[in-house]
């Protein structure tokens, strides 16, 4: 949860991952198709393959450019992810009946982090017989971390909201700048959108996976194959589904655009990625971002993994006894215009995702430990 709460303190730039997209070569491929206007509720839909479907909420509070699949079987249907608000998940389950009246039968959690699963119990209460599945890993955490939620998405919406006052009444940004008309709007669009969802996350009555695996699982169902494969990506035990005869890959947050996110141990989440690389796929779903139909985004992603991982060892084995001393020197620099194509909003972000990277590699690589 440390990490989800760490986005809400990045992503709040409100256009950076929009323009991202505008941004991105494959970007083409992303079609708006529906749309509805409100907190969360800025979703388009685009046709990924035969009876596959990517739903992507373009921004809700912490989170932007959330991908929720919806896979079309012969008899019934499966969604991976279930979105951040109750109120997502309904307006996508409203467009799976247009498209078919087949039941949902299955639902799969990507990872543990509430942007993935919170819209569980709208399935669930829309389709009796249904299945949700995630690694054990996962169903374990989502156990352990949710019931605190309430409480610290709370006391972030003091936090924001005491900011605001702060900006509203002496004129000024966080950084000094002076508070325009236009930065004020946003800003309490900001604040008014995460209190929103701040009220459903306090209503919502979890729904937790009701089939587990562990490492791996195939399901031959529907007139299509799903592999189920556990891995360490964003979190521990995230699912990443592959479908070999569509040539479909699904990774939740292993993958996620325009800046990766990562509170594993970078050098195994590089694993993961080299891994799906190895995968025959046309059409690969990140957890956040557009589709690609190659796999550059990916391999990019283990390329900074592995530069920062390098760079970390070999600070530390040069005598660099402090965290930021490490940072000031492992920065990925030389990477960053192939994440950011020149956007300042996005370069902000590369350069404090770069920082909390290196802080997790030096753990991993000091064997758990921290350095002051």
């Amino acid at each position: 949860m440390t990490h989800a709460m760490n986005r809400v303190l990045c992503l709040l730039l409100l256009s950076a991952a929009f323009h991202a997209l505008l941004l991105h070569p494959n970007a083409a491929a992303q079609t708006d198709i529906a749309r509805v206007s409100g907190a969360g509720h800025d979703i388009t839909k685009t046709l990924i393959a035969d009876g596959i479907y990517q739903f992507t909420t373009v921004r809700d509070s912490y989170v932007r450019q959330l991908n929720s699949v919806v896979v079309v079987n012969e008899s019934d249907v499966l969604v991976f992810d279930t979105n951040t608000r109750p109120s997502s998940a309904r307006l996508i389950l409203a467009e799976i009946r247009k498209l078919t009246d087949k039941p949902v039968r299955y639902v799969v959690n990507s990872h543990w982090h509430p942007d993935h699963w919170s819209g569980n119990g709208v399935y669930a209460e829309a389709f009796p017989g249904l299945e949700i599945i995630a690694s054990e890993q996962t169903r374990r955490l989502m156990q352990n971390v949710a019931n605190e939620w309430p409480a610290r998405f709370g006391a972030e919406l003091k936090r924001q909201k005491a900011a605001l006052d702060k900006e509203v009444g002496t004129g000024k940004q966080a950084d000094g700048a002076p508070l325009t008309p236009e930065q004020r709007r946003q800003d309490e669009a900001d604040v008014s959108d995460y209190e929103s969802f701040v009220a459903e996350q306090t209503g919502l009555r979890r729904t937790y996976p009701t089939f587990t695996y562990a490492d791996s699982l195939t399901l031959y169902h529907g007139g299509r194959e799903f592999r189920f494969m556990s891995v360490p990506g964003d979190a521990e035990g995230t699912t990443v589904l592959y479908l070999p005869k569509e040539r479909v890959l699904l990774t939740g947050d292993v993958v996620s655009y325009p800046i990766p996110y990562i509170s594993t141990p970078p050098s195994r989440h590089v694993q993961s990625l080299r891994m799906l690389a190895g995968l025959d796929v046309d059409v690969i779903v990140p957890g956040h971002g557009p589709a690609f139909r190659d796999k550059d985004f990916l391999n990019l992603e283990a390329e900074l993994l592995e530069a920062v991982v390098k760079g970390v060892r070999e600070a530390l084995q040069k005598g660099t006894i402090t965290l930021d001393e490490v940072q000031k020197v492992v920065t990925a620099d030389e990477l960053r215009e192939r994440f950011t194509h020149g956007d300042k909003d996005l370069e902000a972000r590369f350069r404090e995702r770069v920082k909390v990277i290196v802080k997790i590699a030096v753990r991993e690589t000091r064997g758990g430990q921290d350095l002051p």
